[in-house]
C-alpha cells in the first residue's frame, strides 16, 4: 500500500454561518476509494459523514451538520462555537483513520474584534493609563483564548481547552459589563 498522508485543516475565516474544511493530505495513489470526512457537531451525539474527493474543499454549515435543516440558504443559522471533532479515512478505512478536534471560536472572536474597535475609537475619551489598562485585558482574553485552541487541537486536552475557553468568555462578560462604552 502506498503511502499516503492525511492531513486536514479547518478555516478560521470569521463567516458564523460556515465552516470550512480543507484536504491538504499527501498522496502517492491516483485512486482512493471510499474517502470520508466525519464530523461530530458541537453538542451532537451522532457523526455526520461527508463522502469527498482528494483536494477537497467542504464548506459546512448549519444545515449539512443537522442543526437546523432548511432548503433556502437565507434559513441557515450560526454554527455554534465549542470543539469540533474530524475523521478523514479512505479504503480500508479502518486502518487509515485520522483524527483531529478543532476548536471554533468565531463567535467570540468577533466580540472581542467588537469590543478592539470600540476601545480605539476613542469613544469613552479614555486616559492613557486607562486606555492600556483596557488593552491588556482584551490582550489577556485573546491569550486565553489561543491557550484554549492550543489545548484543544495540538494537545488533544478537550476538558482544559474547554475550560480556558469559557474563563475566555467569563473575562469578556466581565470586560464588557465594566466598560460601559
Amino acid at each position: 500500500m502506498p503511502n499516503n498522508e492525511l492531513f486536514l485543516e479547518v478555516s478560521d475565516a470569521p463567516n458564523p454561518k460556515v465552516l470550512r474544511v480543507f484536504d491538504t493530505s499527501h498522496w502517492c495513489d491516483d485512486t482512493i476509494e471510499n474517502y470520508l470526512l466525519e464530523v461530530l457537531p458541537v453538542n451532537k451525539s451522532k457523526w455526520v459523514t461527508f463522502h469527498v474527493q482528494k483536494g477537497f474543499s467542504l464548506p459546512m454549515n448549519s444545515s449539512s451538520l443537522g442543526y437546523r435543516k432548511v432548503s433556502d440558504e437565507s434559513q441557515l443559522i450560526a454554527i455554534p462555537d465549542g470543539i469540533y471533532e474530524f475523521k478523514q479515512s479512505y479504503k480500508p478505512n479502518i486502518h487509515t483513520v485520522q483524527q483531529y478536534l478543532h476548536l471554533r471560536v468565531v463567535e467570540i472572536r468577533t466580540k472581542i474584534r467588537k469590543e478592539w474597535d470600540k476601545l480605539l475609537s476613542d469613544v469613552c475619551k479614555l486616559s492613557g493609563e486607562e486606555f492600556i489598562l483596557q488593552r491588556d485585558k482584551l490582550r489577556d482574553i485573546e491569550e486565553y483564548l489561543l491557550a484554549a485552541k492550543f489545548k484543544v487541537e495540538e494537545c488533544h486536552e478537550k476538558k482544559i481547552g474547554k475550560e480556558l475557553y469559557e474563563w475566555a468568555v467569563k473575562l469578556l462578560e466581565i470586560y464588557t459589563n465594566e466598560c460601559q462604552c
